[in-house]
């Protein structure tokens, strides 16, 4: 709820106490000029915009504390009315607090972003919530003298959406693990979690969850692979219970000392809240499903990173397919790739290149939503302090369905202060 949004906010305010850790803040001015700002199919609207960001952020790492808490608010304003002006709010925070020292942390995470209200609809004003997903709880960890370890997680966990009322839910999980080298390089690992979800909308159902899984963890150098594999339960308080597998591998390589590569591939359960969780997220923004529905989730994910002479390139595959266990009209299938570079030339200019392709696939009507983008963008460091930013976008989305297909160029200028 609220509740924990300004607790989140309250340690940006608290942590200070804490010697050793670095304080930043920023003001931006952004204004943007759109050819089709609410990305329509017909009656195209010209737009200026104008966009005021103020960041504050605080950064540790020491042996009490260890994380950042990022926090960002945005006002922005429509020249022609098109649409109301807009304030926002963007949080970040990730905080292990060292109660005993190797031994008993304290956990705070938190995640206040945007999403989408319809996913089918186009991303404009109008089709955007809030939506904050709030974790706090201890961790404990310990090894015993022979190689054998534990680590636990007590977790309460809340999510909010600022529309969608069937988000809404507080949960607890605990979480176990009890681990063994056998080698420098290679450790198994049996894991339970246990969960226990509780929405706070009546349409919504409330579910409790198993999930028991052996892993194995091979690391040498820069380079790892780890399998998971492993079953899930989850008894629901209205509908039939369910179960299936839990598998999940994941691989990085580091060709080289510049250049990486990532392999993810994942089958198991899922909702919206875990989902939003991941550090990464390569599907197509606005395809999340905001809603209390569990799915089964098919995915794979390649990534692909190199560096060279003051460049870096990224490039990104992704398929995720969903099939929800009580609502076969969300299922989605989801494939995205992208394509971004970026060149530094000296300490003071650099430019980025982007292009990525997305395509939506809606089961229950054969829907099916392309979207073509690209970006270019020219960045100018004046002073340590003050910078400047120059960018053009285009987007074009090709849809099955009626009056959904849209185009639209924006440009957007800004300058930043920042220390």
């Amino acid at each position: 709820m609220k509740q924990c949004i300004v607790f989140s906010v309250a340690l940006l305010f608290a942590v200070p106490s804490v010697q050793g850790g670095e304080w930043r803040y920023s003001l931006e001015y952004e204004p943007s000029y759109s050819t089709n700002i609410a990305r329509t199919a017909t009656n195209e609207q010209e737009e200026i915009t104008h966009a005021f960001r103020v960041g504050l952020r605080y950064s540790e790492r020491s042996t009490v504390m260890d994380g950042t808490v990022s926090l960002d608010v945005e006002h922005r304003s429509y020249v022609n009315g098109v649409f109301a002006d807009q304030n926002w709010s963007y949080l970040n925070a990730d905080v292990t607090w060292s109660l005993v020292r190797d031994r008993l942390f304290w956990v705070v995470e938190d995640r206040l972003s945007n999403e989408p209200v319809m996913n089918r609809q186009v991303w404009v004003p109008g089709n955007i919530q809030q939506t904050n997903l709030f974790s706090t709880g201890p961790r404990l960890r310990y090894r015993f003298g022979n190689g054998t370890g534990v680590l636990a997680d007590l977790r309460y966990m809340n999510s909010y959406a600022e529309i969608t009322d069937e988000f809404d839910s507080d949960r607890w999980y605990l979480a176990g693990t009890l681990f063994q080298d056998l080698s420098v390089q290679t450790q198994v690992s049996t894991n339970l979690t246990m969960t226990k979800v509780d929405f706070r909308s009546r349409d919504a159902d409330d579910y409790r969850r198993l999930d028991l899984f052996a892993a194995w963890d091979w690391q040498q150098g820069r380079s790892g692979l780890r399998f998971e594999l492993g079953g899930s339960r989850i008894d629901f308080d209205y509908a039939d219970s369910a179960s299936g597998p839990h598998i999940k591998i994941v691989g990085n390589r580091h060709i080289s000392s510049v250049s990486q590569l990532k392999l993810v591939l994942h089958r198991g359960y899922s909702d919206t809240a875990q989902q939003l969780r991941r550090d990464s997220r390569a599907v197509p923004v606005g395809s999340s499903v905001i809603s209390s529905q569990v799915y089964t989730v098919s995915e794979g994910e390649v990534i692909y990173r190199t560096e060279w002479l003051h460049s870096t390139l990224e490039a990104i595959l992704n398929y995720q397919k969903q099939a929800y266990l009580d609502s076969a009209t969300l299922d989605q299938d989801l494939f995205n790739g992208s394509l971004v570079m970026s060149k530094g030339f000296g300490a003071t200019l650099s430019t980025e290149l982007g292009a990525s392709y997305s395509r939506s696939f809606y089961e229950v009507d054969g829907r099916r939503d392309d979207l073509f983008s690209s970006f270019a963008g020219l960045h100018l460091r004046r002073t340590r302090h003050l910078g400047y930013r120059l960018r053009v976008d285009w987007e074009r989305r090709d849809s099955t369905a009626d009056s959904a297909d849209y185009s639209e160029l924006a440009f957007f200028a800004a300058v930043r202060y920042q220390r």
